[in-house]
């Protein structure tokens, strides 16, 4: 019989390295897929790493689709007044599909990447699970990944730490892959202000002046100079009112207000989601269910519990109150080291 073959994601950075290395020692067929999603590429950098390998490598063109799937929702998403996170929707959602579809192009039976998380069954099921390094860990960015595509997964790099890949790989004799800058922030974004890209890429959005005004009686408080600039917690841009520091609380699109609130105001132990994805539907009734949101656990203890509603939204109640929970962020559902879901923040329909 022939070798089990798998197709990788690769970066050109340490991370994917090492993985396809350790996937070639394990005994598969390594094919690895470079990702052309925005702008620059390191293509070069990344057809170097496989020559040194010793495996193909296929180039997949995929700007518009990374553009129609994480950069117009992210634009989409500020208009309706939300916090998005591109990164979470491209680790979901985007970059396993293609893979996937690669996969299925080249006969490959598994998918891997240089994530740092584990995949292992349980209850005849697989799940991602936490990386050991828990300072790398990325499984809150993966709650979306369908369970078809999981079933495929590999994760070479769950059960190494970031300083143990690094001097892997110049242990191999790779010094200047081990190097390299790791790439950090937004992809799409450059470096560059998320306010200035939605001037430049969203289609001309407006920055429409409105008033600041409090969630108790609608005083006007202030003036904001775009909706954009604003975010369910922030502190910074809002004044004081008699001496009393106020933070957002809502960001109303239809009125075109930023309605504010004292500290104390934005706990609450109730929040909304929807786009639910999940393992084992039993998971979220489990009394040991933790959830986290901007990768922050918010209830450590446990004891979170998922009701649903009508079309397709859920409600997530809290034992322990959390503060400032956003419209537009991922939501990731854990029992212990197991990812078991998760989904995006929604307003409360109810309200």
């Amino acid at each position: 019989m022939g070798k089990e073959r798998v197709v990788i994601g690769m970066s050109g950075g340490v991370d994917s390295f090492v993985a396809a290395l350790l996937l070639r020692e394990r005994g598969y067929e390594v094919v690895g897929v470079h990702l052309e999603l925005w702008g620059e590429s390191d293509l070069e950098e990344v057809e170097a790493v496989c020559r040194r390998l010793s495996i193909p490598l296929t180039v997949c063109a995929a700007q518009d689709f990374f553009r129609r799937q994480v950069v117009d929702d992210f634009v989409r998403s500020y208009r309706m007044g939300l916090t998005p996170s591109p990164c979470c929707i491209c680790n979901s959602l985007v970059k396993w599909d293609l893979l996937e579809q690669e996969a299925v192009r080249c006969g490959a039976t598994r998918i891997a990447t240089g994530h740092y998380v584990r995949v292992e069954d349980y209850g005849g099921r697989p799940y991602f699970f936490q990386g050991i390094d828990r300072t790398k860990d990325q499984s809150y960015f993966l709650w979306g990944v369908p369970s078809r595509i999981l079933a495929k997964a590999l994760s070479p790099l769950g059960d190494y730490t970031k300083r143990e890949v690094k001097e892997w790989a110049v242990w191999q004799g790779y010094e200047r892959v081990a190097a390299r800058r790791e790439s950090m922030g937004v992809c799409f974004l450059r470096g560059s202000d998320y306010r200035d890209f939605l001037r430049r890429e969203g289609g001309g959005m407006p920055d429409v002046p409105g008033d600041i005004v409090t969630r108790q009686g609608g005083k006007v408080v202030g003036r904001h100079g775009g909706l954009a600039d604003y975010t369910v917690g922030q502190r910074r841009g809002i004044p004081a009112v008699e001496g009393m520091p106020l933070y957002v609380a809502e960001i109303d699109v239809d009125r075109n207000v930023v309605v504010v609130d004292t500290k104390a105001s934005l706990y609450t132990d109730t929040f909304c989601i929807d786009r639910l994805n999940v393992v084992a539907e039993e998971d979220l009734q489990a009394v040991d269910l933790t959830v986290k949101v901007r990768g922050i656990g918010l209830n450590p203890q446990g004891a979170a519990r998922v009701e649903r509603l009508a079309g397709g939204v859920c409600r997530v109640h809290l034992a322990e109150p959390a503060w400032a929970v956003a419209p537009g962020q991922p939501a990731a559902f854990f029992r212990g080291e197991r990812l078991v879901g998760g989904g995006i923040v929604c307003r409360d329909r109810n309200l």
